[in-house]
């Protein structure tokens, strides 16, 4: 792990967040999501989108991206801000968190995470049909709590949520 670094994002890396975005939605999503909701925007829309986040504008309130290096390349990403959901008001939110498949295994996801969310209470969604995705959560103290959605930003995905913490 100690070839990974991680800092916050700064919006000269949303061209770069925008590539693995896309890169690490290939690699995880095709066959689970219909091919338009993975491809989604261009590139330049995505990295414009980035930029304004980047720039804190933000409808929802602070949020922070951070990134995961290798020898100076983004190889992933984890984003991170108050709970949307409001039965955990109070606490914090993994939105995304994306690394690419050859970093896997690097120790970027673990560092992502401990940065964006460290040890708090906190909740997140992920597609059901994850595995993956769920047994890292899982290692890291999260768990279902039985609350699921069908996302239509994501052709009617089934997500579930998952938890760690109590209520403050």
């Amino acid at each position: 792990m100690s070839d990974v670094t991680v800092r916050i994002a700064t919006t000269d890396d949303a061209l770069a967040i925008a590539r693995v975005h896309l890169q690490t939605w290939r690699e995880t999503y095709t066959g689970k999501l219909a091919d338009d909701v993975i491809e989604g925007r261009p590139i330049p829309e995505r990295a414009a989108a980035l930029v304004r986040l980047l720039s804190g504008e933000s409808p929802f309130g602070p949020q922070t991206l951070w990134v995961a290096e290798r020898e100076g390349t983004i190889v992933g990403f984890a984003w991170a801000g108050d709970c949307r959901d409001e039965d955990r008001t109070g606490q914090a939110e993994l939105y995304a968190i994306n690394v690419l498949r050859a970093h896997h295994g690097s120790g970027a996801g673990q560092r992502l995470l401990d940065a964006s969310v460290g040890d708090d209470a906190a909740s997140l969604w992920v597609l059901e049909d994850n595995p993956r995705a769920r047994a890292f959560y899982e290692r890291n103290r999260f768990v279902a709590d039985g609350a699921t959605k069908d996302d239509e930003r994501l052709g009617g995905a089934h997500e579930i949520r998952m938890v760690r913490g109590r209520l403050r």
